[in-house]
């Protein structure tokens, strides 16, 4: 009789303990394991920084914890399918690290990360990630790409994968180039095929002007006590003209005269300010040059 009672007791107390574990559940409400409150994660529990070199052909990705108990890392997952048949794919990366080292990538999901990206895109590449407080994964393409800010991304990590978006590789860069100021202001541009350009004029500021009043300015603004601001007007007309996006190449430069011009009829004016809209005529010129060395190096052929 000692005997029964003993393991009827027995046989309640692990009954008991198992219903205990059963019981547990996560921030959601859902009911799960014991401890799996403590192994799911977050997006949010990370901070992720991007950044792309001069000619967007390199990527780093920069992945931090934002909370100390943010789990860690084990794997990164980025959507490359985002320029539709032009987009990035896994075969055009040349290299890429984790962390300095040779990174572990793939194409394909594998298994055990139960994050389903194929569910959305069949072009992402999947990083493998060890412990750390950080992760700073470095991506080098073959080709410059723009970026495509919304891109879709997963983390996994613990036991949850979620998915956030992201900065990430878009269309192929163009290969700028740009013609002159001389090849779109000079007297020759009436005949060395600049008027086809001019078709729909230049924008500048604001202001549209036609090719007869570009060339009328490049007559009165060249030589001897010409307005050295002129000088940021046509090289920054040289790359709008051009109409390759080569502005892209110098885009500080362009976007600092464009800023200056703005609602700024040059036709009516006979000195540039010494100031407009908070830009030094003085700074204007010195982009001007900038930019005119770059389409030096850069001239269309």
């Amino acid at each position: 009789m000692k005997k029964i009672l003993l393991l009827t007791l027995l046989s309640f107390g692990m009954f008991s303990c198992s219903n205990e574990d059963v019981s547990t559940g996560d921030n959601t409400g859902n009911k799960g394991p014991k401890g799996s409150s403590n192994s799911t994660s977050a997006y949010a529990d990370y901070n992720i920084s991007v950044t792309q070199n001069a000619d967007g052909s390199e990527w780093t990705y920069t992945i931090t914890k934002s909370k100390a108990n943010s789990k860690n890392l084990s794997h990164f997952i980025i959507d490359l399918k985002n320029c539709g048949e032009e987009s990035a794919t896994f075969s055009d990366i040349i290299w890429a690290t984790v962390n300095g080292a040779p990174a572990d990538m793939s194409p394909t999901e594998g298994s055990g990360t139960g994050c389903n990206p194929q569910a959305n895109t069949t072009n992402f590449i999947k990083f493998n990630t060890n412990s750390g407080t950080s992760w700073v994964i470095v991506i080098k393409f073959d080709r410059g790409y723009d970026v495509a800010q919304g891109a879709l991304s997963w983390i996994k990590a613990g036991t949850s994968c979620n998915t956030g978006l992201i900065p990430a590789p878009g269309c192929p860069r163009e290969d700028y180039c740009s013609f002159s100021q001389g090849f779109f202001f000079a007297n020759g541009a009436y005949n060395n095929g600049a008027s086809e350009f001019w078709a729909n004029g230049l924008t500048i500021g604001g202001i549209t002007y036609t090719q007869a009043q570009g060339m009328a300015e490049w007559d009165a603004n060249t030589g001897q006590g010409s307005d050295a601001g002129m000088r940021g007007f046509f090289q920054l007309g040289a790359l709008l003209l051009s109409g390759t996006g080569a502005e892209a190449g110098v885009a500080p430069q362009a976007a600092l005269i464009e800023a200056y011009f703005t609602g700024l009829d040059v036709t009516t004016v006979s000195v540039l300010p010494a100031s407009n809209n908070g830009i030094l005529k003085s700074d204007v010129s010195a982009a001007a040059g900038i930019i005119g060395e770059y389409i030096d190096a850069n001239h269309c052929e």
